[in-house]
């Protein structure tokens, strides 16, 4: 019988596994493999590194949500080989397949800038978030003995999705550490390059983000490329001029790519996203199918792919497991299409926006509801309704 191998265990990864007990032949071997054993729920990781949620709130275990039939490994990728359909891992013995279904996630991308990776901080998985909320009370302690401005200063670099999410999380944050460490006001400031932040939101509710960060006193510098980062500093270009904005914790949200293990297997990419077929799989390898942040594919009529969120991965899970099942059983493949359930972004626990249609916008506490509900929704489709139970979130 067939084998087929699901490399990670993400939104996609997890979707995938569990269509594929259901639809494919019975005695199929599917192994899904992944390098930790507990699901992250990477939409949420802005709430831990802002302490505003507990890291068991936004986890569960992988093998708990899996049907009997799903084998779980626990091992590190390090190549593909699709010539002769093996996995290579740095902890387990190499794996061949029949089909494989790529879903190893996102890294954050630091585009060689100067000092970034030494002195920020970047929000990439639980670790590196509970370590930013750990940074933050670190310096902000310290202040009591240092006297120093900087340790009351936080610098969010991007003010992409995460960015601003982490943004409105630290609305709260900075007040209870105020009173907690009884100092003086802190500073939060968000250095940009865009002019225009979260453009998949109209401008109407953009600008009601934008306008709630500076009526909670997060300072916002648009228009602001970054030249480097330096130990306790981000520096910057307004226009022709260079500036600093100092403080002792730095965050980095600015942007990411897809897995090193697509650059690494000497697979064709675009910052690790493979370009795919229809079907999602690669035309020289139909067994071979890339969804969420590793893959890339461009909707009829448009000129760019779709943006890598973990709405689109489970979409693309399920796209990808119902062409591996129709393969199978000797079916047709069905070209994949994506329809949006819209777009929210939370701005704290109780504020955000949302668009959920052209005609369908939200601000404030309603917003913030639908955030939960997306939450909701997003376990339900990859770990079912009783883990979502269980989490709390229902």
């Amino acid at each position: 019988m067939a084998h087929i191998l699901v490399l990670g265990a993400g939104y996609g990864g997890l979707r995938a596994a569990r269509d594929l007990a259901k639809s494919t032949p019975a005695g199929t071997q599917i192994d899904l493999i992944d390098k930790n054993e507990k699901h992250v729920e990477k939409t949420a990781l802005h709430t831990i590194a802002a302490g505003t949620n507990r890291a068991d709130a936004v986890s569960f275990d992988i093998r708990s949500v899996l049907p009997s039939n799903v084998n779980f490994i626990k091992a590190t990728v390090s190549k593909l080989d699709l010539d002769n359909k093996t996995v290579e891992f740095t902890d387990h013995e190499a794996i061949t397949y029949d089909y494989i279904v790529v879903s190893l996630g996102f890294r954050s991308e630091d585009f060689g800038l100067e000092g970034a990776s030494e002195n920020a901080l970047i929000l990439q998985d639980l670790e590196t978030a509970q370590n930013i909320y750990k940074t933050i009370n670190k310096n902000i302690a310290n202040y009591k003995e240092s006297q120093d401005p900087k340790d009351l200063s936080i610098i969010v670099c991007g003010a992409g999705f995460t960015g601003v999410e982490i943004l409105g999380e630290l609305v709260d944050t900075v007040k209870i550490l105020k009173a907690k460490y009884d100092v003086p006001e802190i500073k939060v400031t968000c250095v940009e390059m865009a002019t225009r932040i979260l453009p998949m939101f109209d401008e109407n509710l953009a600008s009601y983000a934008v306008d709630y960060l500076d009526k909670n006193g997060i300072k916002l510098l648009t228009g602001a490329k970054i030249k480097r980062i330096d130990k306790q500093a981000v520096v910057y270009m307004d226009g022709d001029t260079e500036k600093s904005v100092e403080g002792s914790t730095i965050i980095w949200t600015v942007g990411v790519s897809g897995s090193d293990v697509i650059a690494n297997s000497g697979i064709e990419a675009r910052r690790n996203r493979v370009m795919t077929t229809e079907f999602l799989n690669l035309e020289a390898h139909p067994e071979a199918y890339f969804i969420g942040d590793d893959s890339a594919i461009i909707p009829k009529g448009e000129e760019r792919p779709y943006p890598t969120t973990g709405q689109l991965a489970t979409s693309e899970g399920t796209g990808a497991a119902f062409n591996i099942a129709a393969a199978l059983n000797g079916k047709d493949l069905k070209p994949y299409t994506y329809t949006s359930l819209g777009t929210v972004a939370s701005l704290g626990q109780n504020h955000g926006i949302a668009e959920i249609s052209k005609n369908l916008k939200f601000k404030g506490t309603i917003a913030s509801l639908l955030k939960h509900v997306s939450a909701d929704r997003g376990i339900m489709e990859i770990a079912g309704l009783k883990t979502a139970i269980k989490k709390g979130t229902i």
